[in-house]
């Protein structure tokens, strides 16, 4: 419940301020003219639209951090198999771990590849990013998994509050 009424805060704060914005716009074309008016809304919008990371590459999201843990080139090719998790879930969102296996070739035996954890769902003002995933071979097709990260709580994009966040379970390839 927390988590929506924190998104909703910052849905209204996020109008608030648009208001706030076509007000001033409105004032300055009052005051100084439509020109200054159209320059000063072409810049505030340059400024807004081009903050935060850029990738160039379609192929992966920047935001997404995968670990590694075996070389692809050491496993056998086309044996790879997914498992996934979903290890937090609130009323508008999730928090999944999706983990790539595959059979090594100078072993025969299955391993984690690499693993990623990302938050899905409704999540204006939170951010996560995982610190730390590892996982590790249990009995049969079952891998034991910790993920460790930090849950940013934002205001209108300013974090206001970080906090830690650890997860621990099982996780079956399928």
């Amino acid at each position: 419940m927390l988590y929506l009424i924190w998104t909703l805060l910052n849905i209204a704060l996020g109008v608030y301020f648009i208001i706030l914005c076509f007000h001033a716009a409105r004032l300055l074309k009052e005051r100084v003219g439509l020109y200054a008016a159209v320059i000063f809304t072409f810049g505030f919008l340059s400024f807004a639209g081009n903050s935060g990371k850029k990738s160039d590459s379609f192929s992966e999201n920047p935001d997404v951090k995968k670990w590694n843990y075996v070389s692809r080139d050491s496993i056998v090719p086309g044996d790879l198999k997914f498992a996934h998790a979903q290890i937090d879930k609130t009323w508008i969102s999730e928090i999944d771990l999706t983990v790539l296996c595959g059979t090594k070739k100078s072993s025969n035996q299955t391993v984690p590849v690499e693993a990623t954890s990302v938050w899905s769902g409704f999540v204006s003002g939170y951010d996560w990013k995982p610190t730390s995933i590892s996982v590790r071979a249990t009995t049969g097709q079952k891998y034991a998994y910790t993920v460790i990260g930090i849950l940013q709580w934002k205001l209108l994009g300013i974090s206001l509050y970080s906090q830690h966040k650890t997860y621990e379970g099982l996780i079956e390839l399928k």
